[in-house]
């Protein structure tokens, strides 16, 4: 039986534009050292949005990237504001707000839950 810790990595972030890059530089790098590489960049790009609505809603905020199996890769961002992501209605017009449309196009599943000091919103890919 398999009693190791399955891959996983926590960055703390500050909610600042650059964090955005620093995410999903770290997630690739990652994914690459645990040889499971994002060849489509799916998980890059739900990492980037996710980070993306944290650092404008939110003070803390941690990246956790996990391997729950070996099919699997999930994303967490965790932040201390505690509303849910609301997915607006695309605006044709508009430069943004498409951002978790794009998630949920790109995800598995993908969701939100409540915590003690804000939230935690999450994104499962299936490997490739």
């Amino acid at each position: 039986m398999d009693h190791l810790p399955r891959p996983h990595l926590v960055l703390a972030l500050s909610p600042v534009e650059a964090a955005v890059r620093a995410a999903r530089d770290t997630v690739r790098a990652a994914l690459a050292g645990w040889n499971r590489q994002d060849l489509n960049g799916d998980l890059e790009l739900i990492t980037s949005e996710l980070v993306t609505n944290a650092i404008r809603y939110a003070t803390t905020i941690t990246l956790v990237v996990s391997l729950p199996d070996d099919a699997t890769a999930m994303v967490e961002v965790w932040d201390d504001n505690p509303e849910g992501p609301a997915v607006p209605i695309a605006d044709p017009h508009a430069e943004g707000g498409r951002g978790l449309l794009l998630v949920g196009a790109l995800a598995r599943a993908w969701g939100w839950r409540s915590t003690v000091g804000g939230k935690v919103t999450w994104a499962q890919t299936a490997a490739p």
